[in-house]
């Protein structure tokens, strides 16, 4: 797929000890072996970037969806981290803004998106008052 308008951004210097603690130090994720070439690599500043992306969408998820995603902040950057992960891994979108080598426009639709659908299913579940 041709990405028509991408802006990229490198926030950490790309020589020395920063390159080695936020670019070479990274997680790989791969569930059941779905995704090719060893899976999502995120570096620790993509994470950095991506708990920010989450943060900022739990509050968002939260004021679309009119209550909290959990009983504290964790489940809400959780929910929201799956989200900025799934979309991130599976989307190409055709503008795209990439901070250290993070889409993040796909991370925060992803992240809004399964937040709001987290607080609709768990809405859906609640017991009836009557």
């Amino acid at each position: 797929m041709f990405l028509g308008n991408v802006t990229t951004i490198q926030l950490f210097p790309t020589s020395g000890f920063f390159d080695q603690l936020f670019h070479q130090t990274y997680v790989r994720i791969n569930i059941l072996g779905l995704i090719a070439n060893g899976g999502y690599t995120i570096t620790l500043a993509g994470l950095i970037i991506i708990l920010l992306i989450a943060l900022a969408a739990g509050a968002v998820s939260e004021a679309l969806a009119g209550e909290k995603i959990g009983t504290s902040i964790l489940p809400a950057v959780l929910i929201t981290l799956l989200g900025a992960y799934i979309f991130t891994a599976y989307v190409n979108l055709p503008t795209e803004i990439i901070i250290e080598n993070v889409h993040v426009v796909a991370a925060l639709l992803g992240a809004i998106v399964f937040g709001v659908f987290w607080v609709l299913l768990r809405r859906a579940r609640a017991p009836k008052k009557a």
